[in-house]
């Protein structure tokens, strides 16, 4: 057995810093699901991804099927800190989305979690967990919509928005593009950091009063 796998291995090994065992092997899952598929990835070819022993994986997760709902439990997770810190982050309206919708577009493994949870081959193991993914998904446009009533209530956005509908669209709006950026082969890809600015900028003109649109131009 090699030094890494030992160390990855080893039960009462003191870690060294970084993702623990567990999120290696959750992280290892969304890697080959990804490239592979759930149903043609193999479980020791996923510890050695990993760096973790056979044993070791089969002690924290004893069939594929729990590992695949323990990554849906772990991307739920992961999305709520994300959209948490997006909005903690940024002190107006505009700023919030925006850095949404950025790192939503621009995080590789958020683009492939969606991948991977969307996959025909991941839907039927994944129909028990279908009330978590719908709750994090009614969270998320919660946090949205507050976000926009804020900004209508600060007067930077544009007087008129739904805030509930709105919330909705840009949820629908983000996940539809992250699916289609994730496939082997996207019928219009996002293919680079100017892609995405023209995209925000263009949904951010349609929430932004004149005067902020305006601003760059006035000037």
């Amino acid at each position: 057995m090699s030094e890494e796998n030992r160390a990855a291995g080893a039960p009462g090994r003191r870690r060294e810093p970084g993702p623990d065992p567990r999120e290696r092997i959750l992280r290892a899952a969304a890697q080959s699901f990804a490239k592979e598929g759930y149903e043609r990835t193999r479980m020791t070819a996923l510890a050695r991804l990993a760096g973790v022993s056979r044993a070791a994986l089969y002690k924290t997760f004893s069939t594929k099927a729990e590992l695949l709902h323990a990554l849906n439990a772990f991307v739920i997770a992961q999305w709520r800190v994300w959209l948490q810190e997006s909005v903690a982050a940024s002190p107006t309206a505009r700023e919030a989305i925006e850095r949404w919708l950025r790192e939503g577009l621009a995080d590789d493994w958020r683009v492939e979690a969606v991948r991977i949870l969307t996959a025909e081959g991941a839907q039927g193991e994944l129909l028990m967990d279908r009330g978590a993914t719908r709750r994090a998904l009614e969270e998320t446009r919660h946090v949205l919509a507050e976000v926009i009533r804020h900004g209508l209530e600060t007067g930077e956005l544009r007087p008129g928005i739904a805030p509930d509908a709105t919330a909705h669209a840009l949820q629908a709006l983000l996940l539809g593009l992250q699916r289609n950026h994730a496939t082997e082969r996207p019928i219009v890809a996002l293919e680079n950091d100017r892609d995405v600015d023209a995209l925000i900028e263009l949904v951010l003109g349609g929430l932004l009063r004149e005067r902020e649109t305006g601003s760059s131009s006035d000037a």
